[in-house]
């Protein structure tokens, strides 16, 4: 377990240390988090901590992503000899989102060291508003999967389509599964938002996100972990045609709703 140096404070020497640790193990998660390091550490080092910026709903793919992100970002500065500085990080809003879903990201603003840059939707408008916030910044971490939707085709680096806020897309868990991700968490020791044991495999809005019927079992949702059939992950999200995350290929109609969170 990661040690703390706080109520609720992370200890990133500890974080990062862990993590290493984790990819260094001849095993498939090992080989994941290791993949995953190499594509953060080769944006920091193209782009410099104050050029990146991270995509954090509270949802679980970004969640294992954030901590990944401090991990590489403490043994960099170390190596350069700098203190742990806050990471940018933005979240493009739901109208209506769950309260625990808020409550959790604003638990790990302190935990993590966050800058939180919460931003009205739709996402053009809400990538547009962080734009001229934040000139600075080039690029930024998404913790898409390929089995999200409209992400099959991307790469580690996709940049944003000519017609959208310039940025680098940043995707070093592209090649995750649901699977992965859970094993990461539990094996990281990840705190993850209250809604994943109570039956949510996919987190939405309040309106579009139910807990997953798959779980249900003797009348109990069981936690999301639990899910035998990983296809079966967004079963609980009541529309997918209408929203469409950072991670997809950003080449929607303009009467199309398009939003920067998912999980």
């Amino acid at each position: 377990m990661v040690s703390r140096t706080g109520v609720g404070e992370l200890d990133f020497a500890s974080l990062s240390e862990a993590t290493y640790q984790i990819a260094n193990q001849p095993s498939k998660l090992g080989a994941k988090v290791s993949s995953a390091l190499r594509v953060i550490e080769q944006a920091i080092e193209q782009y410099g901590p104050s050029h990146l910026a991270l995509s954090f709903n509270g949802g679980k793919d970004c969640t294992a992503l954030l901590h990944m992100v401090r991990a590489a970002l403490h043994k960099f500065e170390c190596n350069n000899g700098v203190q742990d500085s806050p990471l940018v990080t933005l979240c493009v809003l739901y109208k209506r989102q769950f309260v625990e879903i808020d409550d959790f990201v604003e638990h790990s603003v302190d935990r993590y060291s966050l800058e939180l840059v919460k931003k009205e939707g739709p996402m053009k408008q809400g990538l547009q508003s962080f734009k001229d916030d934040y000139p600075n910044i080039q690029a930024i971490f998404v913790g898409t999967r390929r089995d999200d939707p409209y992400s099959s085709t991307l790469g580690f680096f996709s940049p944003t389509d000519n017609e959208w806020p310039r940025f680098m897309r940043v995707n070093p868990i592209i090649d995750w599964s649901f699977d992965d991700i859970w094993e990461y968490i539990h094996s990281a020791g990840v705190d993850y938002c209250c809604l994943y044991e109570q039956g949510y495999t996919s987190l939405g809005d309040v309106d579009t996100t139910l807990r997953n019927p798959a779980l249900l079992k003797d009348g109990e949702y069981q936690p999301a972990w639990s899910l035998a059939n990983c296809r079966l992950e967004r079963s609980g999200r009541t529309s997918t045609s209408t929203t469409k995350p950072l991670s997809a290929p950003m080449q929607s109609s303009p009467a199309r709703k398009t939003y920067l969170n998912d999980g």
